[in-house]
């Protein structure tokens, strides 16, 4: 009677993991034809742009309608613009997914990943934007000529419109040897710069903290050099001065000329 017993559980057991076994093998074959033409999109965009919209396609080749659920979303940059939940795909259907992402301010490999939740199972999507740097591109000897005499009739040029781009944004949250590399070396030690613009990396630790102060709060007035300081209408906040100073100065004592 035990033995019977034990072969009664043993097969209850046996047709219940059966029929598990048969409800996720249909479900893997449903996942496996659900299909996108792409699950990863790659487009390119130039600085200042705001937005980049891209378009997943994909189809239902099966018998039975999929439901599209939800999407995980991690980045409010991310929108998908899709019909009200649940979105019934019907069989054999195609469809698009329209994909807006925001790129305001970004530059350089922005990248962004989602999931959708569908009846059967998740699809993980990623939309990749390569948003020109304007740091990295060079200028052409037209718009070199055009910033010169700009720059020349006001140095605060160079923060302001298109020219912001490269003195102003790349020195947002940079201290010390970054900010140098930033707001100094990106004209001081290019080797395309002006001949009137002085190359520095060999002055650097070389004069007084105060020389370094005068030219950088403060530029000099007639030149290409404007002042960086908040107060004379650049960029760059105290304590962002303090430690290019800090990067810059010896511990001697020096004159400004």
């Amino acid at each position: 009677m035990l033995g019977l017993t034990r072969s009664i559980f043993t097969n209850s057991i046996q047709r219940r993991l059966w029929v598990v076994f048969l409800i996720l093998t249909c479900r893997e074959d449903v996942m496996a034809q659900l299909q996108w033409d792409l699950t990863a999109l790659y487009t390119e965009a130039v600085y200042g742009s705001n937005q980049e919209t891209m378009t997943f396609t994909f189809s239902n080749p099966t018998a039975a309608s999929i439901d599209i659920v939800a999407f995980e979303i991690h980045c409010g940059c991310v929108e998908v613009k899709h019909p009200d939940l649940p979105w019934t795909i019907p069989s054999g259907t195609t469809q698009a997914l329209p994909v807006d992402l925001n790129i305001r301010g970004k530059k350089g490999l922005f990248q962004q990943s989602f999931v959708v939740m569908t009846s059967a199972g998740k699809v993980p999507l990623t939309v990749e934007v390569d948003i020109e740097d304007p740091v990295r591109r060079p200028m052409t000897k037209e718009e070199r000529s055009r910033n010169k005499h700009f720059a020349m009739e006001d140095a605060r040029a160079i923060f302001k419109g298109e020219c912001a781009s490269c003195h102003v944004l790349p020195t947002k949250g940079k201290y010390g040897p970054t900010l140098y590399d930033a707001a100094c070396g990106i004209c001081h030690d290019s080797a395309k710069r002006d001949p009137v613009v002085p190359y520095l990396k060999d002055k650097i630790k070389k004069k007084s903290r105060e020389y370094w102060r005068q030219w950088t709060v403060n530029g000099k007035k007639g030149s290409l050099m404007p002042g960086f300081g908040k107060a004379q209408g650049g960029p760059l906040s105290g304590s962002q001065i303090s430690t290019l100073l800090h990067y810059l100065s010896a511990p001697s004592s020096g004159k400004v000329p």
